[in-house]
């Protein structure tokens, strides 16, 4: 009896998972993917670091039609997993549908899959890794007179690799969007002001990324790169990544 109670004690502090994987998966193979997209949702907000359930949500938002919610979540795998070729792949698929391109204009595919070889907590970690490397090298170095010697590449190393990976952790941050979203609504309309009385200057297709400039009660001011343009727009009608 008292192993049973332990058992069911046990059961119960146990936390629940939401939903299934493979259930999920089931949904998807059935054909039911909009049950699939709720299911790797739920996935996705239990787990949010882990890229294989917003690369699964994605995939099945896409399959049911959902094109703006489908690249917000390929973009969201792409940021925690960007060396992947399927994500990359289907995150620019998905762009393609909204007139966009993973790549910028002008940009070698090459170079641009290289400078987000890592996401930016790897890129993180490396700075402040290095960071740590050099002022412990450093202090040793101050405190140990007899070892300078010794000590002086392996100090000039780490200095190199720390301004290597704070300069790259440092371009993403200044080269890329602090807040983004996506067009989740057919086609939303950018005004020239935060209300329905301003007059719409552009309609911004479903599945556009959008850069996040400022918010004023239920609209947001946005940038669209690709047109150069700015305004805003309803904020129902955009999903933050």
């Amino acid at each position: 009896m008292m192993s049973w109670l332990l058992v069911s004690v046990a059961l119960l502090g146990a936390p629940a998972r939401a939903q299934d994987p493979a259930a999920a998966q089931k949904l998807y193979d059935s054909g039911d993917y909009a049950g699939a997209a709720a299911a790797y949702r739920k996935l996705a907000a239990e787990q949010p670091s882990e890229p294989a359930w917003q690369y699964d949500l994605g995939d099945a938002l896409f399959k049911a039609g959902k094109l703006g919610p489908s690249v917000a979540a390929f973009e969201r795998a792409y940021r925690l997993a960007p060396r992947s070729g399927d994500v990359r792949f289907n995150l620019s698929f998905a762009l393609k549908r909204a007139g966009e391109d993973l790549v910028p204009p002008g940009v070698p595919p090459a170079v641009y899959v290289a400078f987000h070889w890592l996401s930016e907590r790897e890129l993180a970690g490396l700075q402040w890794l290095g960071c740590w490397l050099f002022l412990l090298l450093a202090t040793a170095w101050v405190a140990r007179p007899s070892r300078r010697e010794a000590l002086a590449p392996w100090t000039a190393a780490a200095l190199a690799f720390w301004v290597a990976a704070g300069g790259w952790w440092g371009a993403r941050a200044w080269l890329e969007p602090a807040a983004e979203g996506v067009i989740v609504k057919t086609t939303a309309e950018l005004r020239n002001g935060p209300g329905d009385g301003f007059s719409v200057s552009f309609t911004v297709p479903e599945g556009r990324r959008v850069e996040l400039l400022s918010e004023q009660g239920q609209w947001l001011e946005v940038g669209v790169a690709k047109e150069g343009a700015k305004g805003w727009i309803k904020a129902e009608d955009v999903e933050k990544i």
